[in-house]
């Protein structure tokens, strides 16, 4: 299993279960803790939202940890002990989660690639993509961030009215931004069995 259920002979069925389940888990903490730090409402609730962005952000990145995992694409270590590298896929896989075509195209460049042998075994994203779509991709990402904090800003304020939308909000976008990256998964993955 160090290469992923897909190369494990994992049956398709049980690896959509796995994966869809590994979503429904990390958007429901990440709703959870959404909605009650948007209770208080007031200042307490808006000076909540740093959190509930790093939160959501935390819970994307697991996602896309797992989802990647499971597909038997390039995966990455948390915290101090993440590398360059591993930072570059985590750009690239939050990306594809925003539907940022350079993302989309980085994702099925990896994909085809790792279709080869060599790729395997000296696997480096900037050798394959090249760092200039890195860089354009950073900026792309602080912005989708920075629209999502403002929007949060209002509904916050509202005392348990700001919890729900808050949670409601968190939802919506992080289900649909996990299987947006479970579906481009899924489908790189099909590419590479085809070669």
């Amino acid at each position: 299993m160090d290469k992923g259920a897909y190369d494990a002979g994992v049956p398709d069925d049980y690896i959509e279960k796995v994966s869809k389940n590994a979503i429904k888990y990390e958007v429901g903490k990440s709703t959870t803790m959404s909605f009650l730090s948007g209770l208080p409402g007031g200042l307490v609730g808006v000076g909540a939202i740093p959190a509930d962005v790093a939160q959501f952000l935390g819970h994307a990145i697991r996602i896309a940890q797992k989802l990647c995992y499971i597909a038997g694409m390039p995966s990455f270590s948390f915290g101090d002990e993440m590398t360059d590298e591993e930072a570059y896929l985590v750009a690239i896989y939050l990306g594809v989660m925003f539907e940022d075509k350079e993302a989309i195209l980085a994702l099925n460049t990896i994909g085809k690639v790792l279709g080869t042998a060599a790729a395997k075994v000296n696997f480096a994203v900037t050798s394959i993509i090249g760092y200039s779509v890195i860089a354009s991709l950073l900026p792309k990402l602080a912005t989708k961030l920075g629209s999502g904090i403002f929007a949060k800003t209002f509904v916050k304020a509202v005392p348990i009215i700001g919890g729900a939308v808050s949670g409601s909000i968190t939802y919506v976008n992080l289900n649909s931004m996990s299987y947006k990256l479970y579906k481009k998964l899924k489908e790189s993955r099909a590419s590479i069995g085809q070669q």
